[in-house]
C-alpha cells in the first residue's frame, strides 16, 4: 500500500449544544425503562388492590322478574330454590370475610411497596440526571480557561520561535514553550472529552438508547 496522509477528525468538529438548560422537567424521566417499569408495576398493584376491594361485593344481579324467569325468559320451575341459591350468593362473601380482608390487606401492602419502589426510582433517575448536569457544567467552564490558556501559550511559544530566528534566545526556551503548550493541549482534549461524556450520560440518564 502506497504510504499517504490519513485524515483525522478532531473534537472540535464534534457538535455539541453550547448551554444546557438548568432543571429537567420530570416528565423526561418517563422515558426510562426503569422509571416505565416502575409505573407498570404501581398500576398493576393499585388494580390489583381494587379487584380485592370488589371480592367482598357478591357478583348478583337484581332485577323485577328475578324470582320467575332465568336469562333466557324460560320459566323457572322451582323459584325456592333459585331464591335459595341466590341468597347463599350474598352471604358467601360474609363467610370469607377473613380470607378475602387478609388477601386485601395482601394487595394493599403490595400497592404500597410498588409505591415505594416508583418514588425510589425517580429518586435515583434524577440524581443520575443530576450527576451528568454537574459533570457538563464543570467540564464546560474548565474548558473556557483551557481555551484561554492554550491561547495564551500558542502566542508565547510562536514568540519565543521568532526571538529564535531574530534574536538571542536558545532552542531549549523554544521546547520549553512548546511542551508547555502541548500539556495544556492535552489538558484541554481530556477535558472536552470529559464534556462530552457528560453529555452522554446525560442523554442515557434521561432514557436515550
Amino acid at each position: 500500500m502506497t504510504p499517504h496522509e490519513v485524515a483525522r477528525g478532531t473534537l472540535s468538529e464534534w457538535h455539541h449544544p453550547s448551554t444546557l438548560g438548568v432543571g429537567v422537567p420530570l416528565q423526561l424521566l418517563s422515558r426510562r425503562p426503569d422509571v416505565r417499569m416502575a409505573e407498570q408495576a404501581l398500576a398493576a398493584a393499585y388494580y390489583a388492590t381494587a379487584a380485592s376491594r370488589s371480592a367482598f361485593y357478591p357478583a348478583v344481579t337484581l332485577s323485577g322478574s328475578v324470582g320467575w324467569t332465568n336469562a333466557a325468559g324460560s320459566q323457572i320451575v322451582n323459584p325456592g330454590k333459585m331464591l335459595a341459591t341466590a341468597v347463599a350468593s350474598l352471604t358467601q362473601p360474609i363467610f370469607q370475610r377473613g380470607a378475602l380482608l387478609a388477601r386485601h390487606k395482601i394487595a394493599r401492602a403490595q400497592q404500597e411497596e410498588s409505591a415505594l419502589a416508583f418514588r425510589q426510582t425517580l429518586l435515583t433517575a434524577g440524581a443520575e440526571v443530576n450527576e451528568a448536569l454537574v459533570q457538563v457544567q464543570t467540564a464546560t467552564d474548565k474548558l473556557q480557561h483551557a481555551d484561554a490558556q492554550v491561547a495564551s501559550l500558542q502566542r508565547a511559544y510562536e514568540s519565543t520561535r521568532w526571538l529564535m530566528q531574530h534574536g538571542n534566545t536558545t532552542y531549549l526556551e523554544v521546547l520549553t514553550a512548546r511542551q508547555s503548550l502541548l500539556s495544556a493541549q492535552l489538558s484541554q482534549v481530556a477535558t472536552q472529552t470529559a464534556r462530552i461524556q457528560g453529555v452522554i450520560a446525560l442523554y442515557q440518564a434521561l432514557g436515550g438508547e
